[in-house]
């Protein structure tokens, strides 16, 4: 990458020093494409209301049958900050399939994504319902992406009878606006030249084409058909309780942990998830409001190898009230009474996945006569807003831990020679275990170069050559669609206790990023070393597609570079032929970048005399095993 790339780069994404830690786009799953042309034809005219709050999106792309131009804008739960509903829709420099608009100009600016409606008949609607007929929607600034420079904009466009579009509304930042709020927009539709058999309307942003800069969220697109609500309520209103943010989960800090770690204290590794939900409807008042209950079941998928599944489908909660006071635009946190029992859990089960789904009763359908429930049904038919009352979520209890979800909404990484990053895991069991593999997602996001990465497992964030557990040298295989490359350490897996790191040091200037999922939040595990001294991200929110496997070493569980002062080594330092006292049933040495060195040994007495075949001068690592463990000591060769 050149260097005015990595100095752009640096400004938008760093947490500190140069080039340090930056975000990048990757390819998002292919969807089929169509002509913008062709996407007209296709779609049938819509009536009013409209409404879309993209909480029904499970791919990453609009409806189809209410949008046009589906691979612009990105759907997504991660980048809203306290969005009205689960999902929004997001604008930035790239498109939905991860895709920039620029590739040679990572300077250029310019229009970049749209939301275009299906054509609407704006014909339909009386003289006196036009009187009434407005679009509401959600806006927000930044979010969990970029932030927006000045210059940068987010406008609304509509189709006239001419087919010609309008700017009716823009925003820019200006300096006032809060990227953790939603801001309401309603714009009264009045002019006779939109009340047309083809009208549209436009949302577009005009931003950096690079990458997933200037970041706009938008939410909750509403326009209403003009008719009037029953008896004297404030307009908008939305009869809708609707879920804003997604399930955390039952298992504490992680989204999937070992399953012999679980076991070792499954009261404090099981935790009762929560979940948010908000109240969208405009003219709540004290004791008005819509009585609201949930339940909850799960589905538990035990496996064992060479046998098949067995499946237990448990029923949880069963219409669990929260009451009916839950005031409007207050997010209300419930957190779940009852959750799968451990004791359903088969301990001797290779891995469990546990789907948890909760479905809320908010009688958002439920015809407003007198008293009784609050859907106009003349003013909303024939919308539904129980859409967003449910939602699952799966958790894993396998060989393995993870902060993420699986999936990447964008890569994370280095592209400084030297620089190094760290995640830190905190184990969940107060016994040793042994580091078999790592899996990690290297996202394909333009750069495909061959590069190399000096793989790390470190004790603690320190110089101490003694802290480093496992290093080496490892080439990088960059995936699509949130497939996991594997590295094994075959030779001498490093046993780890109460907390661990896993990260690697930079080799090259190359932009290497691991993926990063922005539906969870581990950010403050994520270390960086720029010039010499790690330092605490507290910027970047996500958590880095990084997952240690768990397994057998040889003879069980072993030690990792630790001076022991039970092995007698000398001389020290050596020209390569140095001596060691007792008896070991295996002696390796290894070079500091964990490779090994082809050594010779001789049995003298009580002692093994070892000498390196090609001595160079620097620093090992022997390694010696002994009583079902490993012991080690580093060499120093002059």
């Amino acid at each position: 990458m050149s260097r005015v790339a990595c100095t752009f780069l640096f400004t938008l994404f760093t947490l500190t020093g140069i080039c340090q830690l930056i975000v990048v786009p990757i390819p998002k799953e292919q969807a089929e494409k169509k002509s913008s042309s062709a996407r007209t034809q296709d779609i049938t005219p819509l009536t009013l209301p409209f409404w879309d709050d993209f909480s029904s999106i499970r791919n990453g792309y609009v409806d189809s049958t209410r949008w046009e131009f589906g691979t612009s804008v990105w759907i997504n739960d991660g980048m809203g900050i306290n969005p009205p509903s689960l999902n929004v829709a997001t604008f930035d420099g790239i498109d939905s399939l991860g895709k920039p608009y620029s590739v040679n100009d990572v300077l250029a600016k310019g229009f970049a994504d749209k939301l275009v409606s299906a054509p609407i008949r704006m014909d339909l609607p009386t003289a006196s319902e036009r009187l009434g007929i407005s679009l509401t929607f959600f806006y927000q600034f930044q979010g969990n992406g970029e932030a927006p420079d000045a210059g940068d904009i987010l406008s609304l466009s509509f189709k006239n009878d001419q087919g010609l579009w309008e700017v009716i509304w823009s925003k820019d930042n200006d300096g006032t606006l809060a990227k953790e709020n939603f801001v309401p927009v309603t714009i009264p539709i009045t002019a006779a030249k939109f009340f047309h058999d083809t009208f549209q309307f436009r949302f577009q942003n005009f931003a950096r084409l690079s990458g997933p800069y200037d970041t706009w969220n938008v939410d909750y697109v509403y326009i209403n058909n003009g008719k009037p609500h029953t008896g004297e309520r404030i307009y908008p209103l939305f009869p809708d309780r609707t879920i804003t943010k997604p399930l955390t989960s039952i298992f504490p800090d992680y989204k999937a942990m070992p399953i012999k770690h679980f076991f070792t204290n499954p009261a404090t590794n099981l935790k009762s998830p929560s979940i948010t939900i908000t109240n969208r409807r405009s003219d709540q008042i004290a004791g008005d409001g819509q009585p609201v209950s949930y339940s909850t079941s799960a589905i538990i998928y035990l496996s064992k190898k060479d046998e098949p599944a067995v499946i237990i489908n448990t029923p949880l909660d069963n219409n669990i009230s929260i009451g009916s006071d839950l005031a409007f635009d207050v997010q209300r946190e419930v957190i779940l009474e009852t959750i799968p029992s451990s004791n359903t859990f088969d301990a001797t089960s290779d891995s469990i996945n546990i789907k948890l789904k909760v479905d809320f009763d908010t009688r958002d359908d439920i015809i407003k006569i007198g008293n009784q429930g609050d859907y106009d049904f003349d003013v909303f038919t024939p919308l539904t807003f129980k859409t967003n009352d449910s939602i699952s979520a799966s958790y894993v209890l396998s060989d393995f831990y993870a902060y993420d979800d699986g999936t990447a909404e964008y890569g994370a990484g280095l592209n400084q020679p030297g620089a190094q990053l760290a995640y830190r895991f905190d184990m969940k069991t107060d016994q040793q275990d042994t580091i078999v593999a790592v899996d990690m997602y290297f996202p394909r996001f333009g750069d495909d170069s061959n590069q190399i990465i000096k793989f790390q497992i470190l004790k603690e964030l320190t110089n101490n050559v003694f802290d480093i557990l496992y290093q080496g040298n490892f080439p990088i295989q960059r995936n699509t669609q949130n497939k996991f490359w594997r590295i094994p350490i075959v030779d001498l897996p490093p046993g780890v206790k109460d907390k661990f790191y896993i990260g690697w040091e930079q080799t090259s200037s190359a932009v290497i990023a691991v993926g990063l999922d922005k539906n969870t939040d581990s950010g403050e595990k994520i270390y960086t070393n720029i010039n010499g001294a790690w330092e605490q991200n507290n910027t970047l929110k996500g958590s880095l597609m990084i997952r240690p496997v768990f397994g057998k070493g040889k003879g069980g569980v072993i030690s990792g570079v630790e001076k022991n002062s039970l092995l007698s080594v000398y001389p020290v330092p050596n020209q390569g032929t140095f001596y060691i006292s007792g008896h070991f049933e295996e002696l390796v040495l290894v070079d500091i970048a964990g490779r090994k060195v082809a050594i010779e040994k001789e049995k003298e007495n009580e002692q093994t005399k070892i000498t390196i075949i090609n001595p160079t001068a620097g620093l090992y690592i022997l390694r010696a095993f002994q009583n079902n463990r490993w012991l080690s000591t580093k060499i120093v060769v002059q």
